[in-house]
């Protein structure tokens, strides 16, 4: 019969000897039929169940085991029957319900009682045991019934989420920021010792379960954050307004002057987690930055006008000294007399313009600076406007023995420019382009249609040319290649610059190519939308 017999066997000696009850034979197989069918319903359940079944005798030795121990431990039940249940494992609680009874007359019964016992393969399982003691009908101590079930992966499991748990509380308490959580009742769940140090004042507070309402309203009576005329209702009903638009981060001043953005993150279960970190610094930045920047505006908007204010007084006496001379050369009301005096007043009279020139200069590139240059745009034939600038410079030229060649073809479109402010920048070129090649070079003009529909225009020399290193030097206001008092080429650094601006102006570019004894090119790019009535053609 095997471990039904063996089972039946260990079951009888709790059973008390109902066998005797039986007075004749017709009670005796009723009893026996009775007691098969208990056994039957018995062994069935012990298979099905999770748990194992055990009983042991009054000295604590195993009469019965079920099955299921196969699976448990991998033992057969016969290899562990006779054996005494303390002597198997251990209870590592150290309260071990099942020990030696001494002779106790009235063991008491336990239930999910923590025991560690060998498995075959040589690991160890951890079993929660509950367990029944037995009594004969006269009192007399039988033994113990109980189950056995096998918790070892749920304490593993338990085990792995403490450790996981434990890892990370570590994080959240070493990352710099503050850290907490709130449940879906703004109740705080954890916050990490960063969120206390930023409301020492009320760092006490922060336990698990208190409402976030309740906080706020503790910090700002204890002077712990700053929120102006509102009160703690209206700046949390705020919050929850924002929230439910998305709007999750917002800055906070604390009482003791630091600031910090706040940032919120709303789980799918309603709770919230909350990151606090110090921008004090950045605030502080952003404060310098801004009064710097005030302070740049007021000096820009003082330069702008002491500029305006000392051009005034300075061309007001220039146009008439100009004006004069013009009139003393021109000897309108008679004649000068000494023909030095003519040499002289020319001299006064080309001083008189170099510096109203100047002065204009400076005052169109303070207005520059300023974004108060202005355009009067119209229709303008740049085919026209380059012989006529090549005019102006073209005495000066043949001084210095000096040829300027001009490739501007008829049949290039009209732009819509300022054509006062064009013909001031094809001056500047030619006039920088004349000051820096040495007599017997070439400059030349060229204009033309890029395939991209922008309009060129370029003035190329064969001067001293630039350094790659000095250009951004150049075109900087007041820039000077050579910065010495005694360069050989004069000028004010103003002409490169302002050029730059107005081409810009226009929404164009200027740029520079440009080798040290070769010579220079300056191009001027006009944006497409300038041109007027692209034809076919290009350069």
């Amino acid at each position: 019969m095997g471990l039904e017999s063996g089972a039946l066997r260990g079951r009888s000696s709790l059973l008390g000897g109902a066998w005797e009850t039986a007075d004749d034979d017709g009670d005796h197989e009723r009893l026996a039929r009775e007691l098969a069918t208990a056994q039957e319903r018995l062994e069935d359940i012990t298979r099905l169940v999770s748990d194992w079944v055990w009983e042991t005798d009054a000295e604590l030795t195993l009469t019965f085991i079920s099955p299921r121990v196969v699976e448990v431990l991998g033992y057969h039940p016969f290899e562990l029957m006779g054996r005494r249940f303390p002597d198997l494992g251990t209870f590592p609680d150290g309260d071990a319900p099942v020990a030696d009874l001494n002779g106790e007359q009235s063991p008491p019964p336990f239930r999910d009682a923590a025991y560690r016992i060998p498995h075959r393969d040589g690991g160890w399982r951890l079993l929660r045991l509950s367990g029944l003691p037995v009594f004969s009908r006269v009192g007399e101590f039988m033994g113990y019934r109980g189950t056995a079930r096998d918790v070892t992966q749920e304490a593993e499991a338990w085990e792995r989420a403490e450790q996981s748990s434990g890892r990370l509380t570590d994080a959240i308490e070493s990352i710099s920021e503050g850290f907490a959580l709130f449940d879906a009742d703004e109740r705080l769940v954890l916050c990490n010792s960063k969120y206390r140090s930023m409301f020492p004042a009320t760092a006490a507070l922060l336990e698990p379960g208190i409402s976030f309402a309740d906080f706020v309203q503790a910090s700002i009576e204890a002077g712990a954050v700053v929120l102006g005329k509102e009160t703690a209702e209206a700046w949390c009903a705020r919050q929850q307004e924002l929230g439910r638009r998305g709007q999750l981060s917002f800055e906070l001043q604390l009482g003791d002057g630091r600031w910090v953005k706040v940032a919120d993150r709303i789980a799918s279960d309603g709770s919230a987690v909350g990151i606090l970190t110090d921008i004090t610094e950045l605030k502080r930045r952003e404060e310098a930055l801004f009064a710097a920047k005030e302070q740049a505006e007021i000096a820009s908007r003082s330069k702008t006008e002491f500029l305006a204010n000392i051009s005034h007084e300075l061309r007001t006496p220039l146009n008439a000294i100009i004006g004069f001379t013009e009139i003393m050369r021109a000897e309108i009301f008679g004649p000068v007399g000494q023909k030095q005096y003519q040499d002289y007043l020319g001299d006064i009279h080309a001083s008189a313009r170099h510096l109203l020139d100047v002065i204009n200069d400076i005052l169109d590139v303070a207005k520059a600076e300023a974004g108060k240059l202005e355009l009067e745009e119209e229709e303008v034939a740049v085919a026209e406007v380059i012989p006529a600038a090549v005019r102006l410079v073209q005495e000066r030229a043949h001084r210095n023995e000096l040829t300027v060649s001009i490739n501007a073809p008829e049949g290039l479109p009209p732009l819509y420019v300022d054509k006062r402010k064009i013909k001031q920048i094809l001056l500047n070129l030619l006039s920088n382009a004349i000051k820096f090649t040495p007599p017997g070079g070439r400059i030349a003009i060229k204009a033309m249609l890029d395939p991209s529909g922008d309009f060129l225009v370029e003035v190329t020399d064969t001067g001293i040319g630039i350094a790659p290193e000095d250009i951004p030097v150049a075109l900087s206001p007041f820039g000077q290649v050579d910065g010495r008092l005694s360069r050989k080429y004069e000028g004010t650094g103003l002409g490169l610059p302002l050029t730059s601006a107005m081409v810009e102006l226009h929404g164009g570019a200027l740029s520079i190519a440009s080798e040290v004894s070769v010579g220079t090119t300056v191009t001027v790019r006009l944006p497409a939308e300038r041109v007027r009535h692209p034809f076919d053609y290009r350069g």
